[in-house]
């Protein structure tokens, strides 16, 4: 059973993370980041950020550089997919799923409307 302040706390700590990330991807010239609560609609994670560049240069690049803040500022430990081919890169931190896409690729995919339609 959780304890009430624990989860309030673990709530206010994932947060705080969020504004991170978002902020850190604004100052890399991130396209659209936004953040999309999920925590009542998936079992593997409770938010997904979302966030896209107009080159794969770009997105490898995003990719870089949050994932190192995230492992030596923030002492997040991550998981990571799609690097070798930067169309579309997850950050897996557990609580937070980060997907970096190419412009492009995110149109297609188009993952907001999948999860935003299930609330």
């Amino acid at each position: 059973i959780y304890n009430r302040q624990w989860f309030v706390q673990l709530m206010i700590k994932i947060q705080k993370i969020i504004d991170y990330i978002l902020q850190e991807l604004k100052e890399r010239k991130a396209i659209d980041p936004i953040a999309i609560d999920v925590k009542n609609l998936s079992s593997f994670t409770d938010f997904l950020i979302i966030a896209s560049m107009d080159s794969e240069r770009g997105v490898k690049a995003l990719y870089e550089n949050l994932n190192e803040k995230l492992k030596k500022e923030l002492k997040i430990s991550t998981k990571t997919d799609g690097h070798s081919s930067p169309s579309w890169i997850i950050i897996d931190t557990g609580d937070i799923m980060i997907h970096l896409f190419h412009k492009k690729t995110r149109e297609y995919y188009n993952l907001e409307s999948l999860w935003n339609n299930k609330k």
